[in-house]
């Protein structure tokens, strides 16, 4: 253990110093040591910082500025430490320069580094600009110009040549090497995926067939074993735009590897209890959305604030809408967002009935996933008597009847995302 008593300051103030720090044998313990306690009282700023000068064995040189008394007490720090915390308690500034660090007003080094920032800026000024011809292969020119105006100087500035699909850049000489290098990695072969659907129309009693168990009760609501279940039915008149309550519901959910897809809809189909709507194939980029629309556009009659008839057309049927993005373990995630919409005339107009949905499923490469729950009901007529004698005319009437029957179908939707490599592309990796 050693104390300092600092000498007399003034009329009153004094410098009280003590200091405990490790004794290795004889002499100071290694500086890179924290210091047990370090305690300064009423101490003159520059007196300090000569002590861990000293202690630390590096020059410090204090700006003529630095004026004033601090009290410090400390335990168990590095000199480093106890210098932040003096530097940054005072409002001063440790700057490290080549050899020596620099001691000084926190607000003057502010004022030094923006006439720094200046002073570089006017030379940069003087430099000419230097003007770039980046030939964009695997994506739209106009589509990199937003990422790249981040990181260019205030002189920069970026064109595009849609002929050419590429980019035409000036900025700083040294900033164009840097905009050219982030242009090449931006500017990869996006990965694509094949989107496989099929629209499987089926009688409701005959779909456990599928192994699928939804349900939907008679308030609307539904789910499935172990599923997620979304739901949302809109009612639109032409006139008011009234909203009706749910009406269905969709469910998601994956099949296990060894369902033969194929041959269950190829079962229900050949036993006349459902019929393929339809099996569009699209192939879509990386992140990009595909859209696959089964129905038709029909006219709607508006009004415009003079009172003149506008008429607009709006899709109605059965859309099906899939972003798909590769993970890292080349799993498919896929934005599914299906729709089934119909219309109905009515005197005031056209009531478009639309029900829709919005999940996020995960799903191996070349998997099915499977959106189902919406059912439709269709009123029947079927007339029904005793053969021969119904069909007598006028007598036949006496021996025949009519009853109305529901028959109940659900849309099954079958989601197959496929990634595109390059032996089924036809085509190789190309360098720049």
């Amino acid at each position: 253990m050693i104390g300092f008593r600092g000498i007399q300051k003034g009329a009153s103030a004094f410098v009280v110093v003590l200091i405990l720090v490790g004794f290795g044998g004889t002499g100071w313990a290694q500086a890179d040591k924290p210091i047990k306690s370090l305690s300064f009282q009423n101490a003159d700023v520059r007196s300090v910082i000569n002590f861990l000068s000293e202690y630390s064995g590096v020059n410090m040189v204090t700006a003529p500025t630095v004026e004033g008394d601090v009290t410090i007490n400390v335990h168990d720090v590095t000199w480093q430490q106890a210098l932040d915390i003096l530097v940054s308690t005072y409002g001063l500034h440790a700057a490290k320069e080549e050899g020596f660090i620099r001691i000084l007003r926190a607000e003057d080094f502010q004022r030094e580094e923006d006439a720094r920032e200046q002073h570089d800026a006017n030379k940069r000024q003087l430099v000419r600009t230097e003007t770039r011809i980046i030939e964009i292969l695997h994506a739209a020119a106009k589509d990199m110009v937003q990422p790249i105006k981040s990181i260019m100087t205030a002189r920069g500035k970026v064109d595009i040549d849609q002929r050419t699909n590429s980019l035409i850049v000036t900025d700083e000489p040294v900033n164009v090497a840097a905009v050219v290098d982030f242009i090449k990695e931006l500017d990869r072969e996006s990965r694509q995926i094949r989107i496989e659907a099929k629209l499987l129309e089926v009688s409701t009693d005959y779909l456990e067939e599928l192994g699928v168990d939804w349900w939907v009760d008679g308030t609307g609501t539904g789910g499935s074993k172990n599923d997620k279940t979304y739901y949302n039915a809109v009612n639109i008149d032409g006139a008011s735009g009234r909203v009706s309550d749910p009406l269905a519901s969709y469910n998601f959910r994956t099949l296990q590897r060894g369902w033969n897809l194929e041959a269950t809809i190829e079962a229900i189909v050949s036993e006349g209890k459902g019929k393929v709507i339809a099996h569009p194939e699209i192939t879509t980029v990386d992140n990009q959305e595909a859209r696959i629309q089964m129905g038709q556009r029909i006219p709607i009659k508006e009004f415009d604030a003079s009172g003149n008839v506008i008429i607009t057309f709006t899709e109605v049927g059965t859309i099906l809408r899939v972003t798909p993005h590769i993970t890292a373990a080349d799993r498919i995630l896929m934005h599914l967002r299906p729709e089934r919409s119909t219309y109905e005339f009515d005197p005031n107009g056209v009531i478009i009935s639309t029900n829709n949905a919005e999940t996020h499923v995960v799903v191996e490469n070349e998997q099915t996933a499977v959106i189902g729950g919406l059912t439709t009901q269709d009123e029947i007529i079927i007339e029904a008597g005793v053969p021969i004698l119904k069909d007598i005319p006028y007598l036949g009437r006496l021996f025949k009847y009519k009853k109305k029957q529901i028959e109940s179908r659900d849309l099954v939707i079958f989601v197959t995302p496929t990634i595109v490599d390059t032996k089924m592309m036809g085509s190789v990796e190309t360098g720049r």
